[in-house]
């Protein structure tokens, strides 16, 4: 398991009960990259919510940044996502974002875990326990770390990507 103490060459130190969560859940496969086939998952996501008759990813964004109280501006500069990107996800409803975005998106609103998979299952994602990035995450939403910039440092260290790239 690469994880284990090796020398980093950055002054991020991983947490010690993050470390624990790996070696409890031991995770050997990295996550498998799912938006190669994304027009295959817009239909998918639409399927879900006609059969569960629940809200679209963007519905559920825009309902947890009404409760929120925070303008469309703070959050995609805290999410640190193109305002573009951001327009395109206001203004269709049928927008379906990639795994990183919704993550980002997530963490500048300081949702809760069951909030951020509720989130990601309005995105036809899951928040499974088989990869490091995931377990990173999930002890992140846990122990109620928000800070983008903290987070995405974290999950770079560990699988060397970005939110974005996941």
């Amino acid at each position: 398991m690469f994880y284990q103490r090796t020398s980093f060459t950055s002054v991020l130190v991983i947490p010690e009960e993050l470390i624990q969560l790996f070696e409890y859940y031991e995770v050997e496969t990295p996550i498998i990259a799912i938006n190669e086939f994304p027009e295959k998952y817009i239909i998918a996501n639409k399927i879900l919510n006609e059969k569960k008759n629940t809200k679209t990813f963007t519905e559920t964004l825009f309902t947890y940044m009404d409760n929120s109280n925070i303008r469309d501006t703070e959050i995609y500069k805290k999410a640190t996502i193109d305002k573009r990107l951001f327009s395109k996800i206001r203004s269709n409803y049928e927008y379906h974002p990639s795994f990183g975005t919704v993550t980002l998106l997530a963490l500048a609103l300081k949702l809760t875990t069951e909030e951020y998979e509720h989130l990601l299952e309005s995105a036809s994602y899951s928040l499974p326990q088989n990869s490091y990035a995931n377990i990173t995450l999930k002890y992140c939403f846990d122990n109620k770390i928000n800070d983008v910039v903290y987070v995405n440092s974290l999950v770079f260290e560990i699988v060397h990507k970005q939110i974005k790239e996941l």
